[in-house]
């Protein structure tokens, strides 16, 4: 792949491999470095709509990521797909994320309190 790239060749559609997929995960972490999952988008299939959407996430919480959760800093980064947890995931392009981000830190901040 990388010798079609720098002779400036479109890459081959098959390249003998299954597709990747990659995720959203926001999760909220104390100081003392425990961590929770508040919400997991995905399956993407190309990693850089996972950042996007990581990026946009953490824009959003932008000046509040610590004030979301009283005790807790809230972030979005982008990670693999666990194909095995599948059931725990969102699919990111058929709900409104600013939605389920409101319902999974409003969820989080009654069970923390």
């Amino acid at each position: 792949m990388l010798t079609h790239a720098a002779a400036g060749l479109p890459l081959p559609d098959d390249v003998a491999m299954a597709p990747a997929h990659y995720g959203v995960h926001v999760e909220a972490r104390r100081s003392d470095g425990t961590c929770y999952t508040l919400l997991r988008l995905g399956p993407y299939t190309q990693t850089w709509l996972a950042s996007r959407d990581a990026g946009r996430i953490n824009t959003e919480l932008e000046g509040k990521a610590a004030t979301v959760i009283p005790g807790f800093t809230v972030t979005a980064k982008d990670a693999p797909f666990d194909v095995s947890d599948h059931a725990a995931y969102n699919d990111p392009y058929e709900t409104d994320v600013a939605v389920l981000l409101a319902a999974a830190v409003e969820g989080a901040g009654a069970a923390t309190a």
